[in-house]
């Protein structure tokens, strides 16, 4: 059966990958048969090498099939799919409840062998699409959109597209939706190949011999690889972008797909049961392409969440230093020896006076003035702003160095010439300092923007930052100098008014301690007065107390010496008179010893009286000196 003319409808055999275990026990009758069919399907020359074909489920309410996504899209599409984005196309003529999508191309070549294989080890038994199970099939949409022309991985260029249609059973599609695809991975008879049978024909183990090239360029990466070197580093870094697993072709997840580099390398180095070495090999293959195109394979979780800005490297340019403008149009007219004159230096500082240039040069020539003028600023980063903003002002109103250059307009409406000014570059002083020599060039250096500019700004700005600072800072101090100084002057002036105070307080108690030592005088010559008195009164008391007594005696005595009769009488006076005088000398004696033990109990009595009070006037003294000592720490400045 030819699929080349397309004039039969050739029967699709289904293979049920994803049974769980469930293996047939005996072969259909008419496997043999149908198998052997498709064997023996005549192909073209290129299809040869097998382009296999993956069929998916369209909706119950859309009608026609959807034409399969390709394997290998263009790498300037749109959608990033990376295998395969071909809008999906509603094709006429084919059942609507539940179409089977359709593609050329040969679907079965690399499982030949298989359906060769007995029926008993877990393959999927080949089911007879008729149009009897169309009625009770229900479509699942979940399923993605088949391949257009499968995975379309030839060995030979230059192939053609095969005209032959299968069809699947939809009994079989209904099943598949009920089996896990890791088990049918494992129970799967049609896809159990084994690495040494993938890798036998022209792939080396021994990897190490091969160069990197060499090994893109086997048959299971070739296209992947083609397609991965069309991408730029961006697009192959695009998260959204889609990719099929190439070590995974014509069998269980060759139509899953990956959203990122970085699950198709997760998927490559942790597949642990079907074709382990060929999906390392994928792994490390990704790994040194990424290598060599300076990028690495992103995880999924640090994509989200983060942008990418301007590129790493700094803008930098080369700047003419000092920083210059060249005027254009400056000459005026021609004088008597045919040669050009034009704007002076100080002309043309004043004609951009608002712009702060240093310098103004002209440029002249065989003919005299050229017409090209130069305004030269100052040597920093703000002279270059100043030029910036006389070139920017340039550009604003049109007669920047592209209006010169292209469409000039030399004279104004009214016969004023029009000055064009834009910065200036290395051409342009050269141009400047063509007829110039010796001394007479205008001297510049090239220097980096960076260096020169940018750098300085930055500089600038923290110099500024720190002129600020201390600004801030001084001002600060100066507040806090003049706050010193009030509290300088306030205290001052209360120390003054405090002195002051004491001089007052020390002048009154002076004069009070006058007017108290003369109180104090005053009261002790008073009271020695008393005393005086009362000693004068007692001396006379005690004179007349003796002469009383001597009164007495001489009274006695002159009583006993007169008016006596006769002896006897006189004997008896005379010795009552000495009788008398002896009770007189005895009283007197007692008198006298009495006194001196008043006069000795006195004087003692005075003594204690005299302590007590110099120790009271000791005490007040130390009283008078703790309470000054405490009034002058209070008023004592701190």
């Amino acid at each position: 059966m030819s699929s080349k003319r397309g004039g039969g409808r050739p029967v699709t055999v289904a293979n049920n990958d994803m049974s769980k275990g469930k293996s047939i026990s005996e072969a259909h009758p008419k496997v043999e048969q149908l198998t052997q069919g498709i064997a023996d399907t005549k192909l073209n020359s290129g299809q040869d090498d097998g382009e296999w074909e993956v069929y998916a489920r369209k909706s119950k309410n859309k009608a026609g099939s959807s034409a399969a996504k390709p394997w290998a899209p263009p790498a300037h599409n749109s959608n990033p799919r990376a295998w395969g984005n071909a809008e999906m196309a509603q094709k006429p003529g084919i059942r609507g409840h539940g179409g089977l999508g359709r593609s050329s191309g040969n679907p079965w070549q690399t499982q030949n062998a298989n359906f060769r294989r007995p029926a008993g080890r877990g393959n999927g038994r080949p089911q007879l699409a008729t149009s009897g199970y169309e009625s009770n099939y229900v479509p699942n949409p979940a399923i993605r959109p088949p391949l257009e022309h499968g995975w379309n991985w030839q060995s030979r260029p230059g192939a053609l597209q095969s005209n032959a249609r299968d069809e699947i059973s939809p009994e079989d599609l209904q099943k598949n939706d009920d089996v896990d695809d890791d088990d049918g991975e494992e129970d799967s008879d049609a896809f159990e190949d084994t690495d040494d049978d993938l890798m036998s024909d022209d792939y080396d183990s021994d990897a190490s011999q091969k160069s990197h090239e060499t090994r893109k360029k086997i048959k299971w990466f070739k296209k992947f690889f083609e397609i991965l070197d069309g991408l730029t580093v961006e697009q192959i870094n695009e998260p959204e972008r889609q990719w099929h697993c190439p070590a995974c072709q014509g069998g269980p997840g060759a139509i899953d797909w990956y959203r990122g580099l970085q699950p198709l390398v997760t998927h490559a180095k942790t597949k642990g049961s079907k074709r382990v070495k060929i999906h390392r090999e994928l792994a490390i293959l990704l790994d040194e392409e990424l290598r060599r195109r300076g990028t690495s394979v992103i995880p999924a979780g640090e994509v989200f969440g983060k942008w990418k800005g301007l590129k790493e490297e700094e803008k930098d340019h080369d700047i003419v230093w000092p920083p210059m403008v060249v005027i254009q149009n400056t000459k005026l007219e021609q004088d008597e020896n045919d040669k050009w004159i034009g704007m002076g230096n100080q002309e043309l500082l004043d004609y951009f006076s608002t712009y702060d240039a240093v310098r103004a040069r002209h440029s002249y020539g065989p003919q005299g003035h050229r017409g090209m003028s130069v305004l030269i600023f100052e040597a920093s980063a703000s002279g270059y702003l100043e030029a910036e903003r006389l070139h920017k002002h340039f550009a604003e109103q049109g007669t920047d160095k592209d209006s010169w250059f292209s469409r000039p307009i030399l004279y104004l409406p009214g016969g004023n010439r029009q000055l064009y000014g834009y910065m200036a570059t290395k051409e342009d002083m050269d141009f400047f300092n063509r007829h110039s020599q010796g001394k007479s060039r205008l001297k510049y250096d090239i220097r980096s923007y960076q260096e020169m500019v940018v750098h300085q700004i930055r500089q600038m700005n923290e110099d500024n930052q720190q002129l600020l600072y201390f600004k801030n800072k001084a001002v600060k101090g100066a507040k806090h100098t003049k706050a010193l100084e009030e509290s300088i002057g306030i205290m001052s002036e209360k120390l003054r008014k405090t002195m002051e105070e004491n001089r007052i307080v020390r002048r009154r108690t002076k004069m009070q301690h006058e007017e108290t030592k003369e109180e104090m005088y005053m009261q002790e010559q008073f009271f020695k007065d008393q005393i005086k008195i009362i000693h004068d009164s007692r001396d006379a008391k005690e004179e007349d107390f003796e002469r009383m007594q001597q009164e007495e005696r001489e009274k006695v005595k002159q009583s006993s010496t007169t008016g006596h009769v006769n002896a006897e009488e006189y004997r008896l006076k005379v010795e009552e008179y000495l009788k008398f005088v002896e009770v007189q000398d005895k009283e007197m004696e007692n008198f006298v010893a009495e006194k001196e033990k008043l006069l000795h109990a006195h004087g003692t009595g005075y003594a204690a009286m005299k302590r007590r009070h110099w120790e009271e006037e000791v005490q007040y003294e130390q009283k008078f000196d703790e309470e000054l000592a405490n009034l002058m720490e209070k008023y004592s400045p701190s």
